[in-house]
């Protein structure tokens, strides 16, 4: 790894340059922090370590200019300083230092603290590199969306849908796990951060309430992601499924334990401005299901609900289930603004959307009424009289 020395003290410097070379490092000096800072931005080092007081520039005005530096690369930052105090201790980590040694330094601490730098510069690139490749699958992936939607005009519509289906599928799989190994990764880094800011929380400094808040939140935000990627494998299996029917995860399946299960996956997405009216029969005859796939359907119904309240900024979602004529009945209905009665059958073709184009991609309904027809049941759709959508679908009950 690329070193940054920037030491007045030419015995500390050369006892640096020394230590750190023998352990395999490269190792680039200066002497004074105007030096420092025009070999920061030339040799792109990852790792710097910065004597506080030295000529032109100090340590602690250098921590700042490569914190607001936003054209480089992450760089772990290393104060050297024989101030002990508290409130410099402070001062140099807020100004963007990552840690600090204490002259004169002691070998071994510095071994273990360019470790936990070198680890955390590792994480960095790492994270850095997954989200580059995360953006072009993003971008490719846009592309052939557009490029197959035009498509679809010119062909047979169901027979280049499977296709299409499948090959989206396939393209969603690429960033999902992208996004899965950066919170892996970014599991790992916290895992190394989070005694760093236990150990801070107890000392008597003046970010104790911020630390404290990161502690507790930090660890539900790296669950909800992990949540969000599960889902998203979810929804890309049920495209799937669509396109190439899979018998094996069919069992009998309790509707109202969908419905809830649905309602609890988009509680984030409801929990501010849509109410929930639900009116769900008791003793359902249980229906042959792949139930994660019906709870997609009805992901795909509330998300879909939500979203067209949301003009409103608030609004009623109602979901009933019931049982008539050896069937199985669920109604979700919402106070929106209902559908244009000429686009009423335009919902259910592939690509076809009302929300402006970065907010959907016109496959949910098209996916959703595909679900519903491989488990032999039905969908329809009408505007309510008094305002709002209202979707209906029909399984066959298990007799």
């Amino acid at each position: 790894m690329k070193v940054l020395i920037a030491e007045d003290d030419s015995a500390s410097r050369m006892a640096l340059k020394t230590t750190l070379q023998k352990w395999g490092h490269e190792v680039i000096v200066a002497e004074d922090g105007n030096e420092a800072w025009e070999l920061l931005q030339i040799e792109n080092p990852k790792l710097a370590i910065l004597d506080w007081m030295m000529p032109g520039i100090e340590g602690i005005e250098l921590c700042r200019r490569i914190r607001k530096k936003s054209d480089c690369d992450y760089v772990y930052v290393i104060l050297l300083t024989s101030r002990i105090e508290k409130e410099d201790i402070v001062a140099g980590l807020d100004a963007g230092a990552d840690d600090y040694i204490t002259k004169p330094f002691d070998r071994e601490v510095l071994r273990s603290r360019v470790a936990v730098g070198a680890r955390i510069v590792q994480y960095e690139t790492l994270l850095a590199e997954k989200n580059v490749q995360l953006q072009r699958y993003g971008s490719e992936m846009g592309k052939l969306a557009e490029e197959r939607s035009k498509q679809l005009v010119h062909a047979e519509r169901m027979a280049t849908v499977g296709l299409l289906s499948a090959g989206i599928a396939h393209e969603i799989n690429n960033p999902a796990t992208f996004i899965a190994g950066n919170i892996q990764t970014l599991g790992k880094f916290y895992e190394d951060v989070e005694p760093v800011l236990l150990e801070r929380t107890k000392q008597d400094c003046q970010d104790t309430e911020k630390l404290e808040f990161i502690l507790q939140e930090m660890p539900k935000a790296v669950e909800g992601i992990r949540n969000g990627v599960r889902r998203i494998s979810r929804i890309v299996n049920g495209l799937k499924s669509f396109c190439r029917k899979n018998e094996n995860s069919v069992a009998a399946c309790d509707i109202n334990t969908c419905v809830e299960q649905a309602l609890e996956l988009c509680h984030n997405a409801l929990k501010y401005y849509v109410t929930i009216e639900k009116d769900l029969a008791e003793n359902l005859p249980h229906i042959m299901a792949d139930s994660q796939q019906i709870e997609q359907v009805l992901i795909n119904l509330i998300v879909n609900a939500a979203d067209a309240m949301m003009e409103k900024g608030q609004g009623t979602l109602s979901i009933t289930t019931r049982s008539a004529d050896n069937s199985v009945v669920i109604k979700v209905s919402d106070t929106g603004p209902g559908i244009p009665d000429d686009k009423l059958d335009d919902i259910w073709q592939p690509f076809f959307t009302t929300k402006p184009p970065d907010k959907g991609t016109g496959l949910g309904l098209f996916t959703v009424r595909g679900i519903i027809e491989n488990h032999e049941g039905l969908i329809s759709l009408e505007n309510k009289p008094c305002g709002g959508a209202e979707f209906t679908i029909t399984f066959p009950a298990v007799t």
